[in-house]
């Protein structure tokens, strides 16, 4: 697979130099967090690996060791901590480092899901981390992959080989760069299955796996299309409370998004039925 120069490398490059905040880095799955983040770590911790598990369940003082935070070194340490948000007990372990270590230490987490603090309850981390989502790529990230010092830049021409795997083979860096139908396949497929078998089982309380599962699958093939919530429960049976529930779960894990009517009356905004749409448009059968 060829190396694909990610802007988010030069934004991250440059938090660290500049700010002392944790970098909270979310986005879908497979789209790159963990390269990009293992890559300029000077210490990688996923929560997912037993060994790794040990060592943060350990504490504060166990990660700062393994880390090198009190080691003598030019520049300071950088620590990623992958996938931490699976962890009950994560927020207070960041507060608790970060209170302590936080001065001595660059600290990164990601996670497939979004690391959103507000809603999981527990202690807040206000003003210790800054947020960064990451996006598959797009025609202005493969053009311009650093940030540009203007506000307006010239146009370029994308050439018609990167405008073509872009447009068959989707934004994700892995299929994009291989390019092959039949990894695609096999990719999306095995993509789908673990954002609704592991990260929605793990992260959430739904336990109507199969359902959700036939709801995305419905989803999948109506992207750009009006979203009726009462028609989606009767085709899942499930009542119109807990469809609307359910799609905003999908779409906090990256899976689709939606796009509401713009009006100047609010209130007609509100009544008007959004559109929902797939985020990885290589999984779209119509072309159109």
């Amino acid at each position: 697979m060829k190396d694909i120069a990610r802007l988010y490398t030069d934004i991250v490059v440059r938090h660290l130099a500049e700010d002392r905040q944790m970098v909270f880095i979310s986005g879908p799955r497979q789209v790159g967090k963990t390269t990009l983040c293992a890559g300029l770590s000077t210490r990688y911790l996923n929560w997912d690996n037993g060994e790794h598990r040990l060592v943060i369940l350990r504490g504060e003082s166990a990660v700062a060791e393994i880390a090198g935070v009190n080691q003598a070194t030019e520049q300071k340490p950088v620590l990623v901590l992958d996938e931490l948000h699976h962890y009950a007990k994560w927020k207070s372990f960041l507060k608790g480092f970060y209170d302590v270590q936080g001065r001595d230490v660059r600290v990164i987490v990601t996670g497939s899901a979004r690391l959103d603090v507000y809603k999981r309850g527990g202690d807040s981390l206000m003003g210790r981390y800054f947020p960064y989502r990451m996006h598959p790529l797009s025609v202005g990230e493969l053009l311009r992959p650093r940030i540009s010092e203007s506000e307006i830049a010239d146009p370029v021409a994308l050439s018609a080989t990167d405008w073509e795997a872009l447009s068959t083979f989707g934004g994700f860096p892995e299929p994009f760069s291989k390019a092959r139908t039949s990894f695609l396949t096999r990719w999306q497929r095995l993509r789908f299955d673990q954002l609704l078998r592991e990260d929605i089982r793990t992260d959430t309380r739904i336990r109507e796996l199969g359902q959700i599962e036939a709801l995305a699958r419905i989803l999948s093939r109506r992207s750009g299309e009006q979203v009726v919530y009462a028609s989606l429960g009767s085709e899942v049976q499930v009542d119109e409370v807990t469809v609307r529930k359910w799609i905003s779960t999908l779409n906090a894990f990256f899976f689709g998004f939606l796009v509401k009517p713009w009006s100047k009356r609010v209130a007609n905004a509100i009544r008007k039925t959004p559109k929902w749409y797939l985020r990885d448009w290589s999984s779209i059968q119509d072309p159109g």
